[in-house]
């Protein structure tokens, strides 16, 4: 039986909760540290690692989507008892990701020139993204089955073993990319080849131990040869699942970029500075809430698939009231530290105050924000997709566009931010009502 359907709720909740907080952290550092290194070279290059981002955070998107959408059935397998059914989903998942993967890999690697001219490189600044970019197809399956592998481990309750996987590959990623990109001894400086290499060869540790935690540990890989329709029906019901957290996951720049546009037509440079610098801080900001987010994942599943649903309901209600308070006590500290943070970006006194201003009219939308994002989490758990899609699709295109669109016209820099806020309340508003309403059912 889980150790998840004995126990207290909130005990449970902040065990899960807290080994994934050091796995956000590890996956900052490793983005920051290409970043880094990569900036040494030159601004054409960095420029470069810029167009990359979109593009590997789509792919990271399908990577998101798999690893949901497996999670969910492994999780209420594993609860329910069915180890057979875990272990075929497992299997199943990583074939359908490989697969998935190959495919983007195979049609990336021959559309990077067309790709990124059509997303506005050129010149000397496309040679140097079609080398990075040429190594990382190649590479993606390394890089896009880990994060997967690691959802399949936090689906059985494994929090410690993926926070491992992440900081072995943060701390590879950290002793190659010197190595590589200029050169250590025998080695040759490699620039933004090296870059990419660095890249995957540290996504090939993680994937490797990632594999081994899942077969040797926990014994969730079947070697059995599927059968064709049964394979057919789990791929099918994976991606049911998974689209809605991949869909979520490629709005959010999509929505990013609409703020930044209109900033640029209220305020100019500093107002897109600002927004650079205040999203920057609040990503920080929210890596308790993405850590509870990932906490709900395996004990909503485990309990629901056991048939324990008042447990689920209590879960819910305690994310409730830890929005609020978690909400809150950001915006305490906040208060007299805004202007501080932000000053650690720029010396520009515009720019430090409208950050400050973003930030502090942002997190009262906060709350609303959290909710969306773990109801939405709850509902694809329990294997009920749609809500999830309602509440992404609502979020970003009814309320905070709209709001944004009309605060941006009457109050400028002020209006935009506030209508983020008051968007994020009102979607986070709908989803307590979805999920409240589905659990009763």
């Amino acid at each position: 039986m889980s150790k998840l359907l004995t126990g207290g709720v909130k005990g449970h909740l902040v065990k899960l909760t807290l080994p994934s907080i050091g796995g956000m952290l590890a996956i900052m550092v490793f983005n920051l540290t290409d970043t880094w290194f990569v900036s040494r070279l030159g601004t054409d290059q960095l420029a470069a690692m810029g167009f990359t981002f979109a593009v590997v955070m789509i792919v990271g998107a399908l990577a998101i989507g798999f690893s949901t959408g497996a999670a969910s059935i492994i999780s209420r397998a594993l609860g329910a008892g069915n180890r057979n059914l875990a272990a075929r989903t497992v299997s199943d998942g990583l074939f359908l990701t490989i697969a998935g993967t190959v495919i983007i890999g195979v049609s990336g690697y021959l559309a990077i020139d067309p790709l990124f001219s059509l997303l506005g490189a050129e010149g000397r600044v496309l040679t140097l993204v079609h080398e990075y970019m040429q190594i990382w197809f190649c590479g993606a399956v390394a890089a896009v089955l880990p994060p997967v592998c690691d959802g399949c481990l936090r689906a059985a309750g494994d929090m410690v073993r993926p926070l491992i996987v992440m900081c072995t590959c943060a701390v590879m990623n950290i002793i190659l990319d010197p190595i590589l990109i200029f050169g250590w001894g025998p080695v040759p400086a490699m620039g933004m080849r090296g870059a990419a290499l660095a890249t995957v060869f540290a996504r090939v540790c993680g994937m490797a131990a990632s594999l081994g935690f899942l077969h040797y540990k926990h014994r969730l890989i079947s070697w059995s040869r599927p059968r064709i329709r049964e394979m057919l029906q789990s791929w099918r019901e994976i991606v049911r699942l998974g689209i809605p957290a991949a869909l979520t996951q490629v709005l959010n720049p999509v929505a990013q970029g609409f703020y930044i546009r209109l900033a640029a037509g209220v305020g100019g440079v500093q107002a897109v500075a600002a927004m650079a610098t205040g999203t920057r801080i609040e990503a920080f900001l929210m890596i308790l809430a993405i850590s509870y987010g990932i906490a709900l994942v395996p004990f909503v599943g485990h309990n629901f698939g056991a048939g324990a649903h008042e447990r689920v309901d209590e879960a819910r209600r305690a994310s409730n009231r830890f929005a609020l308070i978690y909400s809150a006590a950001i915006f305490l500290i906040l208060l007299p530290t805004a202007g501080i943070f932000s000053g650690w970006f720029s010396k520009d006194p515009t720019v430090v105050r409208l950050s400050t201003t973003y930030l502090l009219i942002a997190v009262l939308g906060h709350s609303g924000l959290h909710l969306s994002i773990w109801m939405g989490q709850l509902m694809n758990v329990i294997g009920r997709p749609g809500p999830v899609m309602v509440i992404g699709f609502a979020r970003v295109f009814g309320f905070v566009m709209p709001l944004c669109l009309i605060g941006s016209h009457l109050f400028g820099f002020v209006g935009l931010v506030s209508g983020i806020a008051l968007g994020n309340l009102l979607s986070g508003g709908l989803a307590w009502s979805l999920a409240r309403r589905v659990l009763k059912n």
